[in-house]
């Protein structure tokens, strides 16, 4: 039965319901509460699922409501529409919802590609930092019921379809709400969703998700070498000829593991260095030359891309040359990494590593490639692992005391610094080893090659003192 409602409205509010009764074309004043209260009492329903820009590309639109259907979000559960963003410096679209803690961890995927076609088994995140004080602080927040935002994530489930989020950027982030779950803290976290990316787009937004204090340059080197075409050039070089094992990447940063993989940076100086030396066409014995450093972080290093370029259209780095130099220093390593750990003392881990300095595979490399012209001499320089029997061919303890009377009393001897100077002593080192009738490195041949750079440099500068005088 119907009730009867009376109730008193001010003359504005009034005038509205009778505009509503007229616009609506209803018969009387009583119809037009009657359809405002049905209207207000009715619970919310959106049927409008996505608030689009205009001309997104039809790709797109299919994507994000395959996203809609297939991820239980808050947004989706509450009849939300996703409002799509658009990045114009990047071409992106993207839009950021909410979901619970235990579908992200369900569906999420830390261990995402670059080039998923070319390089799916190839992981392009940092390395997880689980004893990291920052890490370990983020942890107990999502303990505490921290609600974490701004994990990047691209939908997508061409591979390793049962986790189509892939996590672009917040790592981290994703860890520590996994751990968080499993002592139940079952939270909504803010993630940031890209869609139907290709391989520059996803580079990009990994490089911008990823600029912070905490990472690494190396890893950015990591994902612009990635993103290079033909793909995984440098690392089949490496993986093929004793460098990398053929499961690893590069490194994203230098560690002093048992498994030590080498960055892409020390990688490129590498190849740089040689193809310099190979086309150095002065006396190299004579001259105070000082090898070549890639740049690292921000962009592909100029001298490095134009290697790249020359081997591009063969796909490798199919030099015989470089190869076998490539085969000789991963020798060098494997005996010094092997020999070093008889060495006692604080410092052994990184005389393990000491051929992967800077300074030393700059100079190094660059007199494997110079050598190229003299047989004789670039057999004794590839034969330095071997002829030095059980100790450490770089004989790290000796160019540790090795030093100029210009050495400030901090420096610790040579290779361990990146300066100009410090490359073109070592180069001297190994320039002058190769026409040593000695087997092995020792202190003598360290303090002489010192002298003997810094006297190239003082006659170079002399003559162009000379000239300019006279």
């Amino acid at each position: 039965m119907a009730k009867k409602l009376l109730f008193d409205a001010e003359e504005e509010l009034w005038n509205k319901v009778l505009n509503f009764k007229v616009n609506k074309g209803l018969k009387n004043n009583n119809e037009a509460v009657e359809v405002l209260l049905k209207t207000a009492l009715e619970p919310i329903h959106n049927t409008k699922e996505l608030v689009v820009i205009k001309d997104m590309p039809e790709n797109i639109v299919h994507e994000i409501k395959k996203f809609r259907n297939e991820i239980p979000t808050y947004e989706k559960g509450n009849d939300i529409p996703f409002i799509i963003i658009k990045d114009k410096k990047s071409m992106t679209f993207f839009c950021q919802v909410y979901v619970a803690a235990s579908d992200l961890v369900k569906l999420g995927d830390k261990d995402s590609v670059i080039d998923p076609e070319l390089q799916e088994e190839h992981r392009a995140n940092r390395e997880l930092e689980p004893d990291n004080y920052y890490f370990i602080r983020m942890a107990d927040d999502a303990v505490d019921g921290r609600a974490f935002t701004e994990i990047v994530i691209e939908y997508n489930n061409n591979y390793t379809p049962n986790k189509p989020l892939k996590i672009l950027g917040g790592q981290h982030r994703f860890e520590a709400i996994k751990n968080a779950l499993i002592k139940e803290e079952n939270n909504y976290h803010g993630i940031k969703v890209y869609f139907d990316l290709d391989k520059d787009q996803r580079a990009e937004i990994m490089r911008i998700s990823n600029t912070n204090i905490n990472v690494s340059s190396d890893l950015r080197d990591r994902i612009e070498e990635h993103r290079l075409s033909p793909a995984n050039m440098l690392r089949n070089l490496c993986q093929e000829n004793g460098i990398l094992y053929k499961d690893k990447d590069f490194g994203d940063k230098r560690r002093h593991e048992d498994e030590f993989n080498p960055t892409v940076r020390m990688m490129r100086t590498f190849l740089v260095n040689f193809f310099v030396g190979l086309e150095y066409d002065g006396d190299a014995d004579k001259d105070a030359l000082e090898p070549y450093i890639c740049t690292t972080g921000k962009d592909v290093d100029k001298e490095y891309i134009k290697i790249f370029n020359k081997f591009k259209k063969s796909g490798n780095f199919d030099d015989n040359r470089l190869i076998e130099t490539v085969k000789r220093f991963a020798k060098l390593h494997e005996a010094q990494f092997k020999n070093a750990d008889k060495i006692k003392g604080s410092a052994k881990k990184e005389y393990k590593i000491k051929s992967f300095s800077y300074s030393i595979i700059s100079s190094w490399s660059f007199a494997a490639g110079y050598l190229q012209k003299d047989e004789k001499r670039l057999k004794k320089l590839f034969s330095l692992s071997e002829l030095s029997g059980d100790s450490d061919p770089l004989n790290a303890t000796s160019m540790s005391k090795a030093k100029h009377k210009t050495d400030p009393e901090t420096y610790r001897g040579l290779g361990t610094r990146m300066e100009k100077k410090e490359r073109g002593r070592l180069l001297q080192l190994f320039l002058e080893y190769s026409k040593s009738e000695k087997h092995k490195i020792t202190i003598d041949m360290c303090n002489a090659a010192i002298e003997i750079y810094h006297a190239n440099r003082a006659s170079i500068e002399a003559e162009e003192k000379k000239k300019n005088a006279f």
